[in-house]
């Protein structure tokens, strides 16, 4: 198993259950406990779970909704596509709102498009647009997230990042989606 799926599924059920257990991982996903550790201490180190005596917790369920953020009225999302001006790199995640951002978009010149959506870049007919898809593990959203595209957010930096809230429930996503407006100088929610 790729190791930073294991993570992203070791964060998943951490929390969906409210924490998880050496004994547990170790067996589940059958590697030794210093393995683990080793993953535990990884997924901590990026804030996303806090270790403790026999394994860790999530830092939270669902990460909170970042302060400046601002909402596209009523889901207007020809408001939303105004924003965008020539040269932005912008992020975008959600379903049907989002690719309908993407489509509005694409001919912006010299977009950057990054999203952990396949439909979202999918939605970009304009080659010469620079799209990035950022990977990870499918989720229930339909969205690739996880540990590993949160690393590749990481290393970005967004003029604007738009996102769609994503399917109740879907946490890795979710957590996805804060890494990316993290990145952003501007967030709005679809």
């Amino acid at each position: 198993m790729i190791i930073e799926v294991r993570r992203a599924e070791i964060l998943a059920a951490a929390r969906q259950r409210g924490g998880v257990g050496l004994q547990e991982l170790s067996r589940r996903f059958h590697v030794s406990i210093p393995t683990i550790r080793r993953d535990l201490s990884a997924l901590a180190e990026r804030g996303l779970l806090r270790r403790v005596h026999g394994g860790a917790v999530p830092l939270a369920a669902v990460p909170p909704v970042l302060p400046d953020a601002s909402a596209a009225s009523g889901g207007d999302v020809q408001a939303a596509a105004a924003l965008v001006e020539p040269g932005m790199a912008i992020g975008v995640s959600g379903r049907r709102l989002g690719v309908r951002l993407a489509a509005l978009v694409g001919d912006v010149p010299g977009l950057t498009l990054v999203t952990p959506m396949l439909a979202v870049a999918r939605a970009v007919r304009n080659a010469s647009a620079t799209v990035l898809l950022v990977g990870g593990v499918r989720t229930p959203s339909g969205s690739h997230a996880g540990p590993l595209a949160e690393q590749t957010l990481q290393g970005l930096h967004l003029d604007i990042a738009f996102v769609e809230p994503c399917a109740p429930g879907d946490a890795l996503a979710a957590a996805t989606d804060q890494a990316m407006l993290r990145r952003a100088s501007r967030r709005v929610h679809l």
